[in-house]
């Protein structure tokens, strides 16, 4: 009989093998092929560097939802952008959500409340939601992209200043409802995002990533490549976000069915040198909501889930924080976590 064969039969029947876990549950972790590339198969330096949490990097808001977490530093000052919505409308509040800005003198909080940045009772086409929002700056203006809902595409929204006033585009920019931008040196910008298949190959919806660029920020957005999954032995992604460090794209975002930790949802780490072929970084996820967030001090956390992680990179390329939206284990509304990184930057080959 074919070798090949009879390894790929074996893969179908050992599809899963499991951990026990100190809770008496077990995580059912998938068995990855012998010929994927894995840069770290048996650790993960990501994980090993992420730190506790002080107090004062927990950042909530009495009588709302807090999403999507995106900090950036002016002067000596850290702006932290994210959506709320009403803690009264629950979870799915998110579908009629708007755009906030907090500020702090440190980048682990805390936090205060300033202003609501975009909202879609004055926006030029998402006039049901302004989600997902993330910052960055190009050249001398400041750039907010986020979904717009009811399009369900990315919006852009430019300010000379920090502060404001943002002038949100009048039309969706890129055909993508997710998506991660960096901008190179040269202008041109390379993009990734989730995309969903018209064929479903597991009965549910699959999250595919794809890879886009264009010669400047407010595009044409064309696909790099081709319409395939970017992302190796077809696994599946929420929540991009990307940045460059050691010659390559890093991209870290969730494990949307569990096909690489078992653990759904769970921190994964992807790193491309050409941004078409990707790199699992590690199988072991960078932080899930299976265990406890260890705060400054000894404590630790109980939540359900974390979910849409950010980086932040300080000014000489490190990594310094990890910044995800947070389940609680109460039935309470959710809010941001800004959790240290020990200077991360990566060294895979």
């Amino acid at each position: 009989m074919n070798k090949k064969f009879v390894f790929i039969a074996l893969m179908l029947v050992l599809q899963l093998q499991a951990h026990p876990q100190k809770d008496g549950q077990k995580i059912v972790v998938p068995v990855l092929p012998k010929d994927l590339k894995i840069s770290y198969p048996k650790s993960n330096p990501l994980k090993k560097a992420l730190q506790p949490v002080p107090e004062t990097a927990i950042f909530k808001m009495e009588g709302y939802y807090l999403w999507d977490p995106s900090v950036i530093k002016v002067g000596d000052t850290y702006h932290l952008f994210c959506s709320r919505w009403p803690a009264k409308d629950g979870m799915i509040g998110w579908k009629q959500s708007h755009v906030i800005r907090a500020t702090s003198k440190s980048l682990f909080g805390p936090y205060q409340f300033q202003e609501v940045v975009l909202h879609p009772s004055n926006h030029p086409w998402a006039t049901q939601a302004i989600h997902n929002p993330k910052v960055i700056k190009v050249e001398n203006k400041y750039l907010l992209y986020h979904l717009g809902i009811p399009q369900w595409k990315t919006g852009f929204a430019f300010a000379d200043s920090i502060q404001g006033p943002w002038t949100p585009v009048d039309h969706p920019v890129i055909a993508t409802n997710n998506p991660a931008l960096l901008v190179r040196p040269d202008g041109r910008v390379y993009a990734v995002g989730k995309f969903k298949p018209k064929v479903f190959r597991d009965g549910k919806w699959d999250a595919n990533m794809q890879a886009f660029e264009a010669a400047g920020i407010l595009g044409p957005y064309t696909l790099v490549k081709d319409t395939l999954n970017r992302l190796p032995n077809n696994f599946e992604l929420e929540d991009p976000t990307i940045w460059w460090a050691n010659n390559q794209y890093n991209v870290i975002c969730t494990d949307w069915e569990a096909k690489v930790t078992g653990v759904q949802k769970s921190v994964v780490y992807y790193t491309s040198k050409d941004g078409i072929n990707y790199t699992l970084y590690s199988q072991i996820p960078a932080w899930s909501q299976t265990e406890p967030i260890p705060m400054k001090g000894g404590a630790s956390l109980q939540v359900r889930g974390i979910e849409r992680p950010q980086v932040f990179i300080n000014e000489k390329g490190a990594l310094t924080a990890l910044l995800v939206s947070v389940h609680p284990a109460t039935d309470v509304p959710t809010f941001i976590v800004i959790r240290p990184v020990k200077n991360f930057v990566p060294k895979n080959k």
